[in-house]
């Protein structure tokens, strides 16, 4: 017996898709780059700061605010999983 995979889009419609087709589809999604994890993102912004300014920076602030709210989420998640 043949069972069908079902597929959730983003609009949370649910797809029966062959196994084949599953598979396949599967195969396109592993061969695309993988997005960046939030510390290589961190550290790509880190390299660049600054690079194409000539004065001071408008982003050094907020760049540090967001970085610290990013730590408090990672703790808060670190909580409520550990």
């Amino acid at each position: 017996m043949i069972e069908t995979a079902r597929l959730i889009t983003p609009q949370g419609k649910m797809i029966e898709l062959a196994p084949e087709i599953y598979r396949q589809i599967q195969d396109l999604l592993d061969r695309q780059p993988k997005r960046a994890t939030r510390s290589m993102a961190d550290q790509i912004i880190r390299d660049t700061f600054g690079k194409y300014a000539g004065g001071d920076s408008l982003t050094a602030a907020p760049l540090a605010e967001r970085s610290a709210e990013r730590l408090r989420e990672d703790a808060k998640i670190v909580r409520h999983h550990g």
